[in-house]
């Protein structure tokens, strides 16, 4: 069978004009996919939050005199039926009003105090919990998520597990997606998962109640990832074997631009769900893709439509400026040249693998178990430190803008030091080390006063290491695995990485117990993630291993002979790609 990547070696060029244009305009896919992965920050930022009095307005006509101010004659209402408690928020004890009781104020104890100016006795009666709702703070953000459904007190929890809801999407759509992918082509499958993407968006910003807006991001997240991964697949199938990994590590730079986009918006619409709709709605125009991109010849080829093929194979010759043969088909332009593998350059294969092999034998099962983690800490920590920027001190969007900032140096630099001498493992150990140490230390950084700007920037240190180290982390594990079970162990890896996804907004809520508890867990798992990369072996410029037995061999220290059943082979590209 005619093999694409051929046909791109020899004959189209392996990254000419027509795939530039189209790797930009799949590059813009990741953009949307940062604006819903990281909107939590904004939606579910925390603002002060007070019991709602009854018969407020008359309270305030007793206690207001005529020439106060709004915000004045609000903050006196406030000490008069609000308690107080003690919290430390990283600067030290400090007295806040409290977020789930009221005292006990009728009518005439406030006109008592309106005329003796006493307010001990109205703070000796009993404390009531907030049964008529709460007020919020609306200086910083008109509405938020937490703000409209009560998500406070007892269901403050609820916020954390609204950004795993969409999390979880993204685990069942990986796989839900995948299926479609392969079924019924790259572009169908985008188109059909945008398309309701954009539905779901905008349904979101019209929910009822909170459960309604759960599902929602559940399901938007299942949506989005599905259009990522088409994007992201077209954008790895259309280049050559060459240019596959560089160019999957610079598809993640549009979702870093997504990122810093999304704290523009943020910072011009202070309303939840109008920013909702802002970022859902112009989505719908990625359905003109069906005119500007063609569907992946590698798919055509592998289901048999070879004339489909043909004329996008045309297509791009056309672009290009080259010329094709008269029967490209004949395979008679090909040199018959045999030609190593290297780490970037994998065939590509569908034949499936028994997970169990992957921990039956004692060196592939300590790989495995090593990457496993390394993708799920890897995970933990990115959306640990992404979803947490509202918390840093300093201004919530240059906060937002900087960690998506951070991430465009970050990818770049995976990309030089994965080739340089350093290679992929000690490239992966001194970022997550950096990362690591550089999260516990941001955490004893007080996030008020003078030093505000020294917390900040070492998280950005922490947040460009870890970012550096997820983009390697895809290339290392497709080269550390054997070809019949690459593509089982990517997967398999990528699935774990969910869980790390899914599990980081509810360790942020650890800060409730110990402020720098959240980043001290981070920093640890990031640092531990960093050293078990050293027994692993190292890949840069290896031939990698074509069966299980040489997948076994690879990296061992020689040992006694153990018995090995060999399995099937089969292929699979290299290519990095982001968990979003």
């Amino acid at each position: 069978m005619l093999q694409f990547d051929d046909v791109l070696k020899y004959l189209l060029g392996e990254f000419g004009s027509y795939q530039k244009r189209l790797f930009i305009l799949l590059g813009m896919i990741a953009i949307p996919g940062a604006y819903h992965a990281i909107l939590p920050v904004f939606y579910s930022a925390s603002t002060d939050a007070w019991c709602k009095v009854p018969n407020v307005d008359e309270i305030s006509k007793h206690v207001c005199v005529q020439n106060i101010t709004t915000d004045s004659c609000i903050e006196l209402v406030k000490n008069i039926t609000i308690p107080r408690e003690t919290a430390d928020k990283g600067c030290g004890p400090t007295s806040i009003f409290s977020q789930c009781q009221r005292f006990n104020v009728s009518i005439s104890d406030v006109i008592r105090y309106s005329d003796d100016g006493d307010i001990s006795y109205l703070h000796n009666n009993s404390k009531l919990s907030c049964t008529h709702g709460w007020e919020y703070d609306t200086s910083k953000y008109t509405s938020t998520v937490s703000q409209q459904f009560d998500l406070v007190c007892d269901q403050s929890y609820l916020t954390a597990m609204a950004t795993s809801c969409y999390m979880a999407g993204l685990l069942v759509g990986s796989i839900f997606y995948g299926y479609i992918l392969d079924r019924f082509g790259r572009l169908r499958g985008f188109l059909f998962a945008m398309t309701l993407s954009t539905i779901i968006g905008t349904v979101t910003a019209f929910a009822p109640n909170f459960t309604v807006f759960a599902i929602c991001r559940f399901l938007q997240g299942a949506n989005m990832i599905g259009a990522y991964i088409a994007g992201f697949v077209l954008a790895a199938e259309i280049v050559g074997p060459s240019k596959r990994t560089t160019c999957g590590m610079v598809f993640h730079i549009f979702f870093g631009i997504g990122y810093m986009l999304l704290a523009l918006f943020g910072f011009l619409i202070r309303t939840w769900w109008i920013l909702q709709l802002a970022l859902s709605v112009p989505t719908i125009l990625f359905v003109s893709f069906w005119w500007l991109i063609p569907e992946s010849p590698r798919w055509l080829l592998n289901v048999g439509k070879n004339d489909e093929a043909l004329n996008v194979i045309k297509k791009f010759a056309e672009v290009n400026d080259v010329t094709l043969p008269n029967d490209i088909f004949d395979e008679s332009w090909k040199p018959s040249i045999r030609e190593e593998k290297t780490g970037t350059d994998v065939e590509d294969g569908g034949q499936k693998f028994i997970i169990i092999e992957l921990f039956r034998l004692p060196n592939m099962r300590k790989k495995t178990l090593i990457l496993m983690y390394n993708w799920l800490v890897n995970t933990l920590v990115y959306y640990g430190l992404s979803f947490n920027t509202s918390n840093l001190g300093g201004n919530d969007f240059i906060n937002c803008f900087l960690a998506g900032a951070v991430e465009i140096p970050a990818y770049l630099l995976g990309i030089f030091i994965m080739e340089s001498r350093l290679g992929r493992r000690w490239s992966m150990f001194y970022t997550m080390v950096i990362g690591g140490v550089a999260c516990v230390a941001a955490a004893f950084v007080p996030t008020c006063g003078n030093l505000v700007w020294l917390g900040i920037t070492i998280t950005m240190i922490s947040k460009f290491s870890v970012t550096c180290s997820f983009g390697m982390v895809y290339l290392f594990t497709a080269e550390l695995f054997p070809t019949p079970a690459r593509s089982l162990g990517v997967g398999l890896c990528s699935m774990v990485a969910r869980v790390g996804g899914i599990t980081a907004p509810q360790l942020l809520l650890m800060a409730s117990i110990w402020d720098k508890l959240p980043a001290i867990v981070f920093g640890i798992a990031a640092v531990v993630a960093g050293i078990l990369v050293l027994p692993l072996p190292e890949t840069r410029g290896k031939k990698l291993p074509e069966t299980m037995e040489e997948g076994e061999k690879f990296g061992r220290r020689p040992a006694k002979q153990s018995i090995y059943i060999p399995g099937k082979d089969h292929g699979d590209s290299a290519v990095a790609m982001k968990s979003v």
